[in-house]
């Protein structure tokens, strides 16, 4: 384990209770009337998390009841945003956790808050919507799922892909054969801007900080509580994710949301053994996570293997998926699901040949040219429920949401050991019956 890891002394002390108190735990919660309003604290209201108080409170039977955040510009537009004028604001997350009215939480903290928050919820048995990735270590990730399960609550991890009509079809072709057999997924993140991709502040367009943040309006301390102290820092109060301290780098912010992807359409599971390559080498400076972030995931008992590769520097790839089968080729993203056929095939050699010619003749480049799709979704081919319905349907159902405890843990344990082959300059294997990393 890194040299960063806080220690599980660490981890009860900045929760309070949150390891103990399962004994006076108030009762479990049964299958809800449809008719009851949903009670929802929303723990983070920041760039991620007052969008999701507003998907949360458009859903119809919901009401926000609890508001919890460090800096008071985020309260202040969420106490706008909010339609419930009698919403409760309170800076301790602790009690937005055991309030009475709250039946459900939104977690959208740094990610090295999602711990002890998702435990000392689940212990008080709320129902828990928590951003990705969903925690930094494995012991916590331990730590989490057993909190979940033995407490039945209801538990969803932001990774709205789950939820994305793109990748539902695209599960739906590849579970289908047609691709033939799949042995190579290649997946890209690739962002940039005039600024670097991290440098935003209370929402994405916003590039410089608040004028007005400041000890006195972020409560530093409280904030600190669960990692190693740093004096007062608005770069890092905002910008938490360019330090290890709070997160895990690229890892859990951009390549969660593609390695899940993945394994919703795959169903891959744990990767057997993991390998990543990176380094700080454009944004210097204000980090000590890496700009450029490649992972090798190997499932030689699947006969596959997932490379991705993440830069800040340059984004003319962008963000895409390729599952490579023998038959067919499926290119899957944020809003494009698209299958090609597989050129080395006789008939379809014929027309890439056919292709090229022609673009020789119009002047063109003809090593440019590729097949045309075979298939290509239109907007509002399938229609599926958001992420935030989608949990809040299971929180009535008592049914497990699309990206559950179960695949939040393949998540954590994908993102741990990308971490730590990096640190450690080797390939890392899981071991399954363990359950740890060697």
């Amino acid at each position: 384990m890194n040299e960063l890891a806080p220690t599980r002394r660490t981890f009860v002390k900045a929760g309070g209770s949150t390891l103990v108190g399962l004994a006076t735990a108030p009762t479990l919660l049964s299958q809800r009337n449809p008719n009851d309003v949903i009670g929802i604290a929303v723990i983070g209201v920041g760039t991620q998390g007052h969008r999701l108080m507003q998907w949360a409170q458009d859903v119809p039977g919901t009401e926000i009841r609890v508001i919890c955040d460090l800096y008071e510009g985020n309260l202040r537009r969420a106490l706008k945003l909010c339609k419930n004028p009698r919403v409760r604001v309170v800076r301790e997350w602790e009690r937005a956790v055991e309030d009475r009215e709250v039946d459900a939480v939104i977690i959208a903290t740094p990610d090295f808050w999602h711990a002890p928050m998702v435990i000392r919820a689940a212990q008080a048995k709320k129902d828990i919507y928590v951003e990705k990735g969903w925690c930094r270590f494995l012991w916590e990730a331990q730590q989490m799922r057993r909190a979940v399960k033995e407490n039945h609550v209801v538990m969803q991890l932001g990774h709205h892909y789950n939820s994305s009509p793109y990748y539902h079809r695209a599960r739906e072709i590849y579970r289908s054969g047609q691709l033939g057999k799949v042995t190579l997924v290649r997946a890209y993140i690739d962002r940039t801007g005039v600024t670097p991709f991290w440098k935003f502040y209370t929402d994405y367009s916003i590039v410089k900080p608040p004028e007005d943040a400041s000890p006195e309006t972020i409560d530093w301390e409280r904030f600190i509580a669960n990692t190693r102290p740093h004096p007062f820092s608005v770069e890092r109060f905002f910008t938490w994710r360019c330090w290890w301290d709070y997160g895990t780098g690229p890892a859990g912010d951009l390549m969660s949301h593609i390695w899940d992807g993945i394994n919703m359409i795959m169903g891959i599971g744990i990767p057997e053994a993991v390998l990543t390559q990176g380094g700080i080498y454009f944004w210097k400076g204000d980090r000590d996570v890496p700009d450029v972030w490649n992972v090798i995931f190997e499932y030689p008992r699947q006969d596959l293997v997932i490379v991705f590769s993440c830069t800040f520097h340059n984004q003319f790839t962008g963000e895409t998926t390729l599952l490579y089968g023998r038959e067919k080729t499926l290119e899957v993203g944020e809003r494009h699901c698209r299958v090609y056929p597989a050129d080395w095939k006789p008939e379809h050699r014929e027309k890439l040949a056919e292709l090229r010619r022609q673009a020789r003749q119009a002047g063109q480049d003809p090593t440019a040219v590729r097949l045309p799709p075979e298939y290509v979704m239109q907007p509002n081919e399938l229609q599926i429920s958001t992420h935030m319905e989608n949990f809040l349907e299971c929180v009535r159902t008592r049914q497990e949401p699309r990206c559950g405890v179960d695949r939040a843990f393949e998540e954590a344990v994908a993102i741990v050991m990308s971490v730590e082959s990096y640190f450690q300059g080797r390939k890392v294997r899981w071991d399954a019956e363990q359950e740890r990393i060697v």
